[in-house]
């Protein structure tokens, strides 16, 4: 009853891992582009060997927390130790299917970052906190009621904190009987190894452009082809990276973003002022965070092909004439400085609620200096 009032309670809450109105990993029937990964899974609970703890890692959006939801509902709804389709396909209809959609399966726990409803404004907080972990416990402690497994996800394991880390390592150490954890990480090397160290990994790839394509025709009905190209070309291999953008307006950021690199080192600075009233207003949240993120991605596809010569795939000319002659204009470490304090100041900004325009003016302003001085 109390995990039920508790489900029902957290029912209408943002969630950390949703990307804007697509479907939730939860709710989706489908897994493209892994189906090894899908067979292991189907291998270990047909023969009885499924190991307590899996990692699934690989890059962010690659469909890790949907082949997790995958796995959970079929452990649920077959149990461990009989034969399952390879790709772990469970109809939706059946019981476990869909109460895991709705997020009320009694026997499965997520563990995510919360919605701080009491910050100002309110807003998911940073990290997982102990307390969350501290669910397990009295989550394990009660009996299975649908078919004796119970399943843990943990999405992600990179943003427990310290204490959260090491409670959850302890449970690792000792695992109930017939539970599964399914940790989802993005970074597995920011992982305590010795959490690493209970776990079977399970490395996730990229999806190829003809997998990209076919998901997201799916969740995006009637796409324009050029933008559905730039999608898939920003997306890097992750759906989730490019229904972010699809939902943010990416395609539009990225284009304003290149036209601000290509003056370099001049700045325009009437533009930047207009692009930071614009993202520092509520609506331009999501703006701002796709600028973030295409920024630093822009910034290490430059830095790459200045090391080794490779530019990315679909990458037109005077794009890659624009990474050769920005990458040109300091030393490689002196843009692995800026990459990286671009990150930390954006992190930090985000922490504080500081003001998004004086973020994009720092940023465009310490980008203008760097090309401006001569190679030494």
């Amino acid at each position: 009853m109390a995990r039920a009032r508790q489900m029902e309670e957290t029912a209408d809450l943002p969630e950390a891992d949703r990307v804007g109105a697509f479907s939730h990993p939860r709710e989706t029937g489908i897994l493209v582009g892994h189906d090894a990964a899908a067979a292991a899974f189907a291998d270990a609970i047909a023969g009885g060997r499924l190991h307590h703890a899996w990692l699934l890692t690989g890059p962010r959006g690659i469909g890790k927390a949907t082949l997790a939801y995958r796995v959970a509902r079929t452990v649920l709804a077959h149990g461990v130790g009989r034969a399952v389709p390879r790709d772990l396909s469970v109809d939706e209809s059946h019981p476990a299917a869909r109460r895991i959609a709705t997020g009320s399966h009694g026997d499965l726990l997520l563990l995510r970052r919360p919605w701080d409803a009491s910050a100002r404004p309110p807003r998911f907080k940073t990290a997982i906190p102990v307390d969350e972990v501290r669910r397990v416990g009295s989550f394990f402690s009660m009996s299975a009621g649908e078919g004796g497994w119970r399943v843990c996800i943990v999405d992600s394991a990179d943003e427990l904190n310290p204490n959260a880390a090491n409670a959850l390592l302890k449970v690792l150490e000792e695992p109930p009987r017939r539970a599964l954890f399914l940790l989802v990480s993005h970074a597995p090397g920011r992982l305590l190894p010795t959490i690493r160290s209970r776990c079977r990994k399970l490395p996730l790839q990229p999806l190829d452009d003809r997998a990209m394509q076919q998901l997201l025709s799916r969740h995006l009905p009637d796409p324009d082809p050029a933008a559905l190209a730039a999608l898939i070309r920003l997306g890097r291999g992750s759906p989730g990276a490019a229904l972010a953008l699809a939902d943010q307006g990416g395609a539009d950021v990225y284009r304003e973003l290149t036209e601000l690199l290509a003056q370099l080192p001049q700045l325009d600075i009437a533009a930047l002022h207009a692009l930071g009233d614009r993202l520092s207003r509520r609506e331009g949240e999501a703006d701002y965070k796709s600028l973030i993120a295409l920024l630093r991605q822009w910034l290490a596809d430059m830095m790459r092909g200045q090391a080794v010569g490779t530019f990315p795939d679909g990458a037109d000319r005077g794009e890659i004439a624009l990474m050769q002659r920005l990458g040109g204009a300091a030393p490689l470490d002196q843009w692995l400085e800026v990459w990286d304090n671009i990150g930390q100041l954006a992190a930090r900004a985000e922490a504080v609620n500081l003001d998004r325009k004086q973020v994009i003016l720092n940023i465009f302003t310490s980008l203008a200096d760097l090309v401006r001085k001569k190679p030494r």
